[in-house]
Order: C-alpha cells, then structure tokens, then sequence
C-alpha cells in the first residue's frame, strides 16, 4: 500500500453499477510506497499488453490500446517524480491496494501547470471487463486544484492527450488560450474546479474535509484535509 498525507476520500463507480472506496494521497518516498507503485505499474503494463493482443485479434479498437499505453508510460513518469522526492503527485489508491489513477502536477510561480493525469488502463473508456471507472478523474481535478491555490497558482494550463481528454477538460471549466494548450485564468476560476468534491467544516480534528464522490456513500469516510497520515508498512 502507499503510504503519505491523505487528501480525502470517496466513492467511484463503473458503468457496471460497482462502488469503489478509494483514498486520495500525496504519496511518501518510503519502501512500501516504492514498492506498491512498481506492483501497480506492472499491472497496468500487463494491462496494456492485453489490449494489444486484443487489438491484433479485432476484438478491441487500436485507439483504447493507444490510450492505455499513454496510461502506462504516464505512471512510469509519475513514479520517478515519487523516486526522487518531487512534489506534485497524487494518487488514487482503493482499499485493495490498486492505483486507480494519479496527477502529476506543478507550480511556477503563479502559473500552475498539470502536465500528466492518467486512469488504471483497466478502466479507461472503452476498456472491455470491469469497464470504465467514474469520478477518478474529477476527483483529481479537485484535489490538485487545491493544492494549485494552496501555492498562490491563478492560473492553471494543461494540455489535452486527444480530443476526448480536450472534451474532459473542456466540460470542467477550461478553454483554450493558445496552441494545443487549455486554461483557467483566475482563482475564481480554479476555485470552481474544486466542485468535484465537497469540503466540509464538520470533521474530526476540527479540520477541513475532502468529500468527492457519491455524498450518499462518502459520509463515514471522511478525513481532514492535508492532517491525516497513512502509513501501511
């Protein structure tokens, strides 16, 4: 399991009505994080090798293996960050121990850029099995756009993998203010992006909490936002 600061906590789901329980954490450069990121990319590799037969066989469109396969180089970036004790990572854990997804984020000044954000290949759309996973990516959104205004960002760019990520992007808020790279300018604006997920005064250690997902599902999980620490070694 990963160990660091949680964020917060929530509920995805996939379009097979399945609830997922999940953690929000900056991860820790310690051994059991280390190791629990080298299983999971593995998996994910394994993921993407399974697409690729799939496609080779008719059985699955080329543009989900090619999806996946950014996924699996995305995490392998992502776990470096973790390796060498950067900043500016999230991950999505669920209770067994999977890596549902993660953000890869940074912030210059007051110009605040998310360079990788990426979902378990098992569960991206078009994905066949378990099928796709909602609310991870939200989540993300959320929980990094808290941290962008944490570190005085007024300002937040990305940029889109394919049309359907500029969709994604689009739809939370972001425009597009030169080439192929989408924005929010203003802290108003990244404040809004925050609406993914619920913050709520009412938690224990009088702190804040992070709430995202189903609030049906979410209410007895909550966790005061950047207070409490994990650590499953």
């Amino acid at each position: 399991m990963i160990s660091g600061t949680i964020l917060g906590r929530g509920v995805a789901g996939t379009q097979g009505r399945v609830t997922v329980p999940y953690s929000l954490v900056k991860p820790d450069k310690s051994v059991p994080t280390l190791a629990a990121i080298a299983i999971e990319s593995r998996r994910w590799r394994t993921t993407v090798e399974r697409y690729r037969d799939l496609v080779r066989a008719g059985n699955l469109p080329a543009s989900v293996a090619q999806r996946a396969q950014f996924t699996d180089e995305a995490l392998a970036t992502a776990a470096e960050m973790v390796r060498l004790g950067r900043r500016g990572v999230i991950m999505v854990q669920a209770e067994d121990g999977r890596v549902l997804g993660f953000s890869q984020y940074d912030v210059i000044g007051r110009e605040g850029y998310l360079h990788l954000q990426a979902t378990d290949p098992d569960h991206i759309p078009g994905s066949p099995g378990t099928g796709q996973i909602r609310g991870i990516g939200t989540a993300l959104v959320s929980a990094v756009s808290r941290e962008m205004l944490a570190a005085g960002a007024d300002t937040l760019y990305v940029k889109p993998l394919d049309p359907q990520a500029s969709e994604f992007w689009q739809a939370r808020g972001f425009a597009y203010c030169g080439g192929q790279m989408l924005c929010v300018r203003g802290r108003a604006a990244i404040e809004a992006l925050k609406g993914g997920c619920e913050a709520r005064p009412d938690c224990p250690d009088q702190g804040d909490c992070l709430i995202c997902g189903l609030p049906e599902d979410t209410q007895a999980m909550r966790v005061p936002v950047g207070k409490a620490r994990v650590n499953y070694a």
